[in-house]
């Protein structure tokens, strides 16, 4: 797991990067969590301020606009070196209100999923 992670890092650093403030939290879960196997796919869920307009075409094209980027990366060289192929990630940008909806994918992350980021964890120390 410790590649997937390496990606998934790299990957949440450059959205955090480039958002900054505007990042309200990273969640990660899907098949590769439950069964502590990296090959297997990943639910990567931001949470992003100021995306409620977009549509989720849009988002999508952002989604994979820094997929692309973290393919240049060290970790994933790394984890495409041992594995054969990139990591299955699969993203969805929300925003804080669309949190809300009773999304089916979204209370799986929810009850499953693990937090990476959370702009409320840095507010509150």
């Amino acid at each position: 797991m410790k590649l997937l992670l390496s990606v998934i890092e790299d990957l949440s650093s450059l959205f955090i990067e480039w958002y900054g403030d505007y990042v309200k939290k990273i969640i990660v879960g899907g098949k590769s969590f439950e069964k502590f196997d990296e090959t297997e796919e990943v639910i990567y869920l931001l949470v992003l301020d100021k995306v409620s307009k977009i549509s989720l075409y849009g988002r999508g094209e952002i989604f994979s606009f820094f997929y692309n980027k973290v393919k240049n990366k060290e970790s994933t060289k790394n984890f495409i070196l041992s594995h054969g192929d990139l990591p299955k990630i699969y993203g969805l940008i929300l925003s804080p209100k669309e949190l809300e909806y009773e999304i089916p994918i979204i209370e799986y992350l929810n009850n499953h999923g693990k937090v990476l980021y959370s702009s409320e964890d840095e507010k509150n120390g």
